[in-house]
Order: structure tokens, then sequence, then C-alpha cells
């Protein structure tokens, strides 16, 4: 599997679906039923950690696995905390977070090496059968690709909304 390029493909099509969201409907919710585009990039910044996490967990990196630990307590619960601790950030700086938490998450992957990223079970929490690979493309491309649909209609109803009232 090519993770790094998977990794790739989905951080450049929130960067690109971002783009087409004028500045002043970033805090308007409606990109979800409960969050602005603000809201999700901070939710796709904690996925992004929570990548960071898994890779540290599989590299044996004796380091705190914050993210890991709290979504495995329960991923809604997980959600509304990771967002709302980034409520009061602005845009750019959690659009930095998101960027600097995908940087992290590729030089660890780096780390890792297809052989390892392709094994099934090193990832127990997320089941037995799975491998890192997995976890990239469902946890985190898939993921993001859902979320790339949300911005991409959202961006689309705001321009609609603007060529309706003029």
């Amino acid at each position: 599997m090519f993770s790094q390029d998977i990794m790739y493909w989905g951080h450049k099509h929130i960067i690109d679906s971002l783009k087409e969201i004028k500045e002043k409907d970033w805090n308007k919710i409606g990109v979800t039923s409960r969050w602005s585009t603000k809201d999700l990039v901070a939710h796709l910044v904690s996925y992004e950690y929570l990548l960071v996490d898994a890779f540290r967990y599989v590299l044996k990196l004796n380091m705190d696995r914050p993210y890991l630990d709290a979504m495995n307590e329960g991923p809604e619960m997980f959600n509304d905390a990771q967002v709302t601790v980034r409520t009061s950030k602005s845009k750019t700086y959690v659009l930095r977070e998101y960027n600097v938490a995908h940087q992290e998450a590729v030089k660890l992957m780096k780390k890792i090496g297809p052989r390892l990223l392709a094994k099934p079970g090193t990832i127990p929490w997320y089941g037995k059968q799975y491998s890192l690979d997995d976890f990239i493309v469902y946890a985190n491309y898939g993921h993001s690709e859902a979320h790339v649909t949300h911005l991409k209609t959202f961006a689309a109803k705001m321009k609609n909304k603007k060529i309706m009232s003029s």
C-alpha cells in the first residue's frame, strides 16, 4: 500500500476544499449539523494527532498518547472535547495546527516503513486483524474524505446564498 500517498491526498483534498470557504463563512455553523468550518478543522487536528499517537504506539516511543487514550474512552466525547479545546483559537491557529499535526504524522510514518505499516495486529486497540495501513485508509483518509464532502457542500450552499441574495 502507498500510505504516504494516501496521507498526502487526504490532506490535499482537505486543504483544497478549505480554499472554497470564504473567510466570513469560517465560523458559521452548517458544515455539519453542529460545526462550523473552524470546528471541523479543529476536529481534523485531533484525528491527525490520533494518527501521531498510533505511530508512536507502534514505534514503542515512551511518550504520552493523549489522543489515543481519549479516543479509546469514547469517540463522541473525544470529538466534542477536541473541538471545544480549540473554540477560542483563531482560524489561522487551527489551520496551522492541522498542518503541523499532519507533518508530524508523515514524519513518524516514514520511520515505520512499509512492512510494519502493513503488518496486522500492530494496533490491537483498533482490532487484531488490522494494520496501520488499514487505520490510515479508514480512520484518516476515509474520515477526511467524508469531511471533504461536507466542506464542498457547505461552500456551494454559501455561494448559492450569495447568488440568491443578489
